[in-house]
C-alpha cells in the first residue's frame, strides 16, 4: 500500500540532502508538501524578505521537477496538520527536525498526538552535522568551551553519510491548490516604506545559487581565507549564512564540498565557523534560556544602562565612530554585516554605551537576513562576556583602533558613511574635521574604565 504522507517543510528549503525527503521518495509515498507559517513565531523583518525568496524559489523547483503544487498555510501547525490529514486522508507525516526550545516543545506534542491517534511519523537531522544531544563531554555532560566540542566532533565527523541526490520519481497527492494561501498572503515582504528594494541585486536566494555560492568561495577565496576574513571592505567570506538558516543548502553538502580542498590553509578555519554554528545550538539546546538569560549568571547583577538616544544613535549608525556607523548602515541597507564588525558594534553597544545585549540582539534579529536563534544568542552573549566561551578577562573592542588594524584605507568606511570619503587614510578613523559627520557619542577612554568597574563589582 502506497502510503499518504505529508511531508512538513520548516527550515529545510531544498530538493537535495533533505532527510524528510528522501525517505518518503525511496519508500514510494505518496506526497503532500506543506509549508506552515507558524502564527506564533518572532521571525524578524529582514529574515521574512529571505523566506519569502526562499519559499519562491522553493515553489518553482518542485513544480518543474515533479510539477507539484506548494500547499502554503498560516496559523497554528497543530491545527493545520490536523485539518490537513482529515482533508487529504493522510497515513503518515515527515519533517526535519528543528532545534528552537520553543519549537522542539511544539513538534514534540505534535508528535504524541499523532502517534496516538496512528500515524507514522518520521523525524531527520537535515540541519546540523551533530544532533545537540550526541556531543558529550567526559562527564556525560554539554560542552561550555568551544575548542574541545569542536575536537570531539571532529573525532566523530567521519561518521556523516555522503549527501545523498534524491533521484526516485514522486508520488503526489492530489490538492486544491486553492485550498492554500498564496505566497504573497503570508505578507513576508516589508512594505510603507520597503527598505528592500535593492537586496534582489545584493541576493539570489535558490538552492542552486547556495551552492554556486559555496563553490565560488572555495574555489577562489577560501585560500585568503585566514588572513582576509577580519577586512571587511574585502570580498573574503562565504556570504551562506542565509542560505544555510533557510536550509537551501545543509551544512552537511558544505562539509561534503570543502573535503575537496584538504591542504587548503582556509580550510580548517572556515569549518570551525561551521563549528561555531554547531556550538551554538549544543548550546541552545541545553540551556533553553539562552536568548533571554544570562549564561554566567553572575551577569545578572550587572548594572545595564538604559539611554534611548545613544540606542538610536547605534541603532542608525550616528555614533561619530566611523567603523560602527559603518557596520550599521551596512546592516540596515543590506541585511548583513562583515562579521568583525558584528563583533566590533556589539562591543561598543555592550561595553562601551553599558545597554543590554538582548537590546542588541532584538535589533540583530530584526535587521539581519542570516537572523539565527542560536548564532544570535551565542555570539551576542560571547561579546558581552556572559556567554560560554568568553574569554577570562573583560574583552573591550576598540573601535578605533579595530579599524585601523581591518580597514587600514578606509575603504568598507568610505563605502558606507560617505560623508567623511574625503578624509585621509590616518584622519578617517576618527576625524577632527567632521563637516555634518556627528561628535562622538562617548569617550572611549571613560566608557572604557566605567565598564571594567563595573565589571569588577560583580566579580
Amino acid at each position: 500500500m502506497i502510503k499518504k504522507t505529508i511531508f512538513w517543510i520548516r527550515d529545510d528549503l531544498r530538493l537535495s540532502d533533505n532527510g524528510a525527503l528522501d525517505y518518503a521518495c525511496k519508500n514510494n509515498h505518496e506526497l503532500l508538501f506543506l509549508y506552515i507559517f507558524d502564527e506564533s513565531s518572532s521571525i524578524g523583518a529582514a529574515s521574512k524578505w529571505f523566506l519569502h525568496k526562499a519559499l519562491d524559489s522553493f515553489r518553482k523547483d518542485i513544480k518543474q521537477r515533479y510539477n507539484a503544487d506548494l500547499l502554503i498555510k498560516s496559523g497554528k501547525p497543530k491545527k493545520i496538520l490536523i485539518e490537513a490529514v482529515k482533508k487529504y486522508d493522510i497515513n503518515s507525516i515527515v519533517w526535519n527536525r528543528v532545534y528552537e526550545p520553543e519549537a522542539i516543545k511544539r513538534d514534540i506534542k505534535i508528535k504524541e498526538y499523532f502517534k496516538q491517534n496512528n500515524l507514522e511519523i518520521k523525524t531527520f537531522n537535515s540541519s546540523l552535522l551533530f544532533e545537540p544531544s550526541k556531543i558529550q563531554n567526559l562527564s556525560k555532560s554539554y560542552f561550555k568551551v568551544f575548542t574541545p566540542f569542536w575536537k570531539k566532533c571532529l573525532t566523530q565527523i567521519s561518521q556523516i553519510q555522503t549527501p545523498r541526490k534524491i533521484t526516485e520519481s514522486l508520488h503526489l497527492v492530489q490538492i486544491n491548490s486553492r485550498d492554500g494561501l498564496d505566497l504573497k498572503d503570508l505578507n513576508l515582504l516589508p512594505k510603507n516604506p520597503d527598505w528592500s528594494n535593492n537586496w534582489d541585486a545584493l541576493y539570489k536566494v535558490s538552492e542552486e545559487e547556495a551552492h554556486n555560492l559555496a563553490e565560488e568561495f572555495m574555489n577562489n577565496r577560501m585560500l585568503n581565507y585566514v588572513g582576509g576574513r577580519d577586512f571587511p571592505a574585502t570580498n573574503n567570506t562565504s556570504f551562506l549564512s542565509p542560505y544555510l538558516h533557510f536550509g537551501l543548502i545543509s551544512a552537511k553538502q558544505i562539509y561534503f564540498k570543502s573535503m575537496m580542498f584538504v591542504g587548503n590553509a582556509g580550510l580548517s578555519h572556515f569549518l570551525s565557523e561551521i563549528g561555531w554554528r554547531e556550538f551554538s545550538y549544543h548550546l541552545l539546546y541545553h540551556f533553553k534560556d539562552l536568548p533571554t538569560k544570562n549564561f554566567k549568571p553572575k551577569f545578572d547583577n550587572f548594572v545595564w544602562n538604559s539611554n534611548q538616544e545613544d540606542l538610536e544613535k547605534w541603532q542608525k549608525g550616528m555614533t561619530g565612530f566611523p567603523l560602527i556607523d559603518a557596520g550599521m548602515r551596512q546592516l540596515w541597507q543590506t541585511g548583513w554585516m562583515h562579521n568583525r564588525v558584528r563583533m566590533v558594534v556589539a562591543s561598543f553597544l555592550t561595553k562601551n554605551l553599558l545597554i543590554d545585549w538582548r537590546i542588541g540582539q532584538k535589533w540583530f534579529w530584526d535587521c539581519l537576513v542570516d537572523a539565527d536563534l542560536a548564532a544570535n544568542s551565542a555570539s551576542w552573549q560571547w561579546v558581552a562576556g556572559s556567554g560560554a566561551d568568553a574569554a577570562p578577562y573583560f574583552r573591550i573592542f576598540n573601535p578605533i583602533t579595530q579599524s585601523q588594524k581591518f580597514d587600514p584605507k578606509g575603504e568598507y568606511i568610505r563605502k558606507w558613511v560617505p560623508e567623511i570619503a574625503h578624509l585621509s587614510n590616518k584622519e578617517i578613523h576618527l576625524p577632527v574635521n567632521r563637516g555634518e559627520y556627528p561628535e562622538a557619542i562617548i569617550d572611549l577612554k571613560f566608557s572604557r574604565n566605567r565598564a571594567l568597574a563595573v565589571y569588577k563589582n560583580i566579580s
